[in-house]
């Protein structure tokens, strides 16, 4: 049997998790990868941290008085950040299904338009099956609301796997 790749799009909402546990009940261990994709918005732009003034210099003597100043943190750093603590948010699910057998990778990526995001990650990682959370919408608001599961099974042609709140 070939080893299928399963995309679980997540976001910082607990109904984006809840699809790990019906993704358990149909796969066994060996029988899939899991990609955990969490895709958020790229960080606004560039900024200054602010300076440590408990830091307790004391300029020795004969110095000139150093104050603290401000330094730079870039996007980059930014999405450094970012993606770490995704990381570390999600190590207890990433180890307990480890430990089941699973095999699990964290990808973060950082994109306005999250559909165009899990497109392009469907398409680079050979993804089988797409399993996400979906808030379920109905009517008016499904037509001015599109569902992101819908799009991606239009767009990318890839089975979707959805639970509903």
């Amino acid at each position: 049997m070939t080893i299928k790749k399963v995309l679980i799009p997540l976001n910082q909402s607990e109904l984006s998790l809840r699809i790990v546990p019906c993704v358990e009940k149909f796969f066994a261990p060996g029988d899939v990868e899991l990609l955990l994709f969490y895709v958020t918005k790229p960080p606004g732009s560039a900024g200054f941290g602010e300076p440590d003034l408990g830091a307790g210099y004391v300029p020795l003597p004969g110095e000139e008085s150093v104050k603290p100043t401000l330094h730079p943190i870039y996007a980059t750093q930014q999405e450094d950040s970012i993606s770490a603590h995704v990381k570390a948010e999600l190590a207890p699910l990433v180890n307990r299904l480890e430990l089941a057998g699973y095999q699990v990778a964290i990808k973060v990526s950082f994109n306005k338009d999250p559909v165009a995001a899990i497109s392009r990650a469907i398409n680079k990682r050979g993804i089988d099956l797409v399993a996400m959370s979906t808030r379920a919408r109905i009517g008016v608001t499904r037509f001015f609301f599109r569902n992101i599961a819908d799009t991606l099974a239009e767009r990318d042609k890839v089975p979707v796997l959805l639970i509903h709140p």
